[in-house]
């Protein structure tokens, strides 16, 4: 039918340790081709942001029906940046005009995403779940920032920039690519959640194109109770991060203001060896800290599948475990998913963003008819096997059962990678 897309194409722009698609619906005259721009940041790699602003621009000639971005990782959100002024990436892609931008409801100021403190923790006064979750993200957001600062100090005699260095710079604020982000759409930005209506299906400007939002669950629709008895580890303990940053904020972010520091000069003998491991136990610390917000942070990830006209593509930003299995658990959603076509590879190959529970409910995987896209650059995240970015064995299962492509594989290329899909 002429008001439906007869072919789909996605580009993916190698940013190194990061994701940038682009997806086009292209659509026979008088209907004109529409272009989603699906995150756009980098961690680490070489990547030219400006230079692929530029391609972006190019490619949708210069109109970008919708932005998203998934979560506010600096790996997805970066490239949003306009903090060079007009010849910034950030500017760029503004200046293509999007009518819209997608972003998680974790972002929403409305709903406190730019809380810097939980004040609702006074006595008396009734605690916003909402608030203190989002409160509790900026403050994690803070110490990352801390961490970031204080990192260079624990290097070695090498002066080797550390891992924890790299991972805290990801999960600061971005702030000029959160404002960017903001005010770029033509529309107000859309702040959406498991089953929320995706204001992309336009009879007029996206015609014959299903979106549904599977990503991530709000917070009534997660099992409260049962987080809070795992907030060690398990998404973000509030209320403990909400007193801390009280407490550094009364203290002037000094908690112990008058007590004698040693900063220069040898350390005396007698605490010598207390100094040694109590500053070797909050490397560790701060490291576990660090790696938790990561993995709160990307479950926050929205998760978009695009249907058009027999044809299903799979966007799941850097959704983890948590998040899936609630989308998972959801009537029809799992049945919903085993034909997709097209599986953008979550978290750039991590080992819980794919779980197997997924991966196995893909049935065009046995005959190879899944395409798989990843987007990830090797030795910035995690040195272990067991916790390895890409990990090896699920780049085998990807390469075994799909038809992956990888920005790995383009060996310092400058153009995309970029797959054609003719509808059904």
């Amino acid at each position: 039918m002429p008001n439906e897309p007869g072919k789909v194409t996605v580009r993916m722009y190698n940013v190194g340790f990061g994701d940038c698609f682009l997806v086009t619906f292209h659509y026979a005259p008088p209907l004109k081709d529409q272009h989603i721009l699906i995150d756009f940041g980098s961690a680490g790699g070489a990547a030219d942001l400006k230079r692929i602003a530029l391609q972006i621009r190019h490619a949708c000639g210069g109109k970008l029906y919708a932005v998203v971005a998934t979560h506010r990782h600096k790996d997805h959100i970066g490239g949003f940046s306009d903090a060079g002024g007009a010849g910034s990436p950030g500017a760029i892609i503004a200046s293509c005009k999007p009518e819209v931008v997608l972003q998680p409801w974790t972002e929403n100021p409305d709903a406190g995403a730019d809380a810097t403190s939980a004040a609702l923790l006074g006595k008396n006064r009734p605690a916003s779940p909402t608030h203190l979750f989002l409160a509790s993200m900026n403050a994690m957001q803070a110490y990352a920032q801390a961490v970031v600062v204080a990192a260079p100090l624990w290097r070695g005699a090498g002066n080797r920039q550390l891992a924890i260095e790299k991972l805290a710079a990801n999960n600061t604020t971005n702030p000029d690519a959160v404002r960017n982000l903001r005010t770029m759409g033509k529309q107000p930005p859309r702040f959406l959640q498991f089953g929320s209506p995706s204001g992309l299906e336009d009879d007029k400007l996206l015609p014959g194109v299903k979106v549904s939002v599977l990503g991530p669950p709000a917070l009534q629709q997660q099992n409260l109770k049962k987080y809070a008895k795992q907030s060690g580890d398990y998404w973000l303990a509030a209320r403990f991060w909400g007193l801390q940053q009280r407490a550094a904020a009364t203290a002037g972010n000094d908690l112990f203001p008058d007590e004698p520091r040693y900063e220069e000069g040898p350390m005396p003998f007698h605490v010598r060896w207390f100094i040694e491991h109590a500053d070797s136990a909050l490397k560790k610390n701060a490291l576990a800290i660090v790696t938790i917000l990561d993995k709160f942070l990307n479950n926050t990830s929205l998760i978009l599948l695009f249907q058009v006209k027999g044809r299903k593509l799979l966007f799941p930003g850097d959704a983890q475990l948590e998040n899936w299995q609630w989308a998972l658990s959801r009537p029809g959603i799992a049945d919903l998913l085993r034909d997709v076509d097209l599986y953008k590879v979550g978290h750039h190959g991590s080992r819980n963003a794919t779980p197997k529970d997924l991966w196995s409910r893909f049935e065009k995987r046995r005959d190879r008819a899944l395409t798989t896209m990843m987007s990830t650059a090797a030795g910035i995240y995690g040195r272990s096997e067991d916790g390895k970015v890409p990990s090896a064995n699920l780049v085998k299962a990807l390469q075994t059962e799909s038809t992956l492509l990888n920005t790995q594989d383009l060996k310092g290329g400058k153009d995309p990678i970029v797959v054609e899909l003719e509808c059904l």
